[in-house]
Parts: structure tokens; C-alpha cells; sequence
């Protein structure tokens, strides 16, 4: 009895923690259509897992997501918060993206930080009201 009631703790605990995790699915084309790639952690190079430069809509289930047009978190980078993305299209990223990585609560991809990143933890997120095409380079307007 003692056996099973530890067994069962140990799947409760499991499941608690992952449905915490963030995860996003990627399509390979419009509308939630074809081969998908979902993940739950970052990828610094989606031609690693043969999905580079191939999705076309995206379901964000939980957290916040940096999709960046270049690998290694680089290139023109958006955050998709919880939601579904039938068309990556009006976000420049139709069969652009490159790789992607959860953010935690304040914007920022990992705990480490390297030179020339603190710029991109400032990401607008994606708004089908505003939006604007940004490279690598800082500009306190995106701060308002």
C-alpha cells in the first residue's frame, strides 16, 4: 500500500511541475496544418531538429516565447504570449523562424547574460494593433 501511495505521489508531483513548464508548437503551415515541432525548453537552432525556416503558425499553450529569424536568439526576434498564431505571415516570420526560447516573467530568455543581449530581452510583444519591424539595435521608444 505504501508502495502505491508513493507511486502516486511521485506522477502527481510530475504532472503538477509540467503543466507549470511553458510549451509552444510550431506548424509547418498555415492554420495549424502539417508536420509540427513542439517544445517545452529553448532551441538556439531549429535546423538541428530539421524544422529551420519552416513554420507558419504557432499555439503558444503556456509562458512567453522569444521566436528570433536567426539562430542563437539573433536577427528580428517577437515574444508570442499564450495563444494561437494561425498565420506567422503579418509578423514578418512566415518560414523565418530560426529558433526560440521560453522567457521567464520579466523578458528574459536565460539567467546568463552575454554582451550585445540586454537589448533583446526588451522584445515588444507581438500586437496585431502595433506593430513594428526592429533590428538588433536599442532605442528607448520601446520602452512606452
Amino acid at each position: 500500500m505504501k508502495t502505491i501511495l508513493a507511486s502516486l505521489a511521485v506522477l502527481v508531483c510530475t504532472l503538477a511541475s509540467s503543466l507549470a513548464a511553458a510549451q509552444v508548437t510550431l506548424y509547418q503551415q498555415q492554420n495549424f496544418v502539417g508536420r509540427s515541432f513542439p517544445t517545452n525548453g529553448p532551441v538556439s537552432d531549429l535546423g538541428r531538429m530539421g524544422f529551420n525556416d519552416r513554420a507558419s503558425s504557432a499555439i503558444v499553450e503556456r509562458g512567453q516565447w522569444q521566436v528570433c529569424d536567426d539562430i542563437g536568439f539573433r536577427g528580428y526576434c517577437i515574444v508570442l504570449r499564450p495563444g494561437n498564431y494561425p498565420s506567422l505571415g503579418a509578423m514578418g516570420l512566415n518560414d523565418r523562424i530560426s529558433s526560440v526560447r521560453p522567457l521567464d516573467r520579466y523578458g528574459r530568455g536565460e539567467q546568463r547574460e552575454y554582451y550585445g543581449e540586454r537589448d533583446r530581452y526588451s522584445d515588444r510583444p507581438y500586437d496585431q494593433r502595433y506593430y513594428e519591424r526592429r533590428s538588433d539595435h536599442y532605442d528607448p521608444s520601446w520602452q512606452q
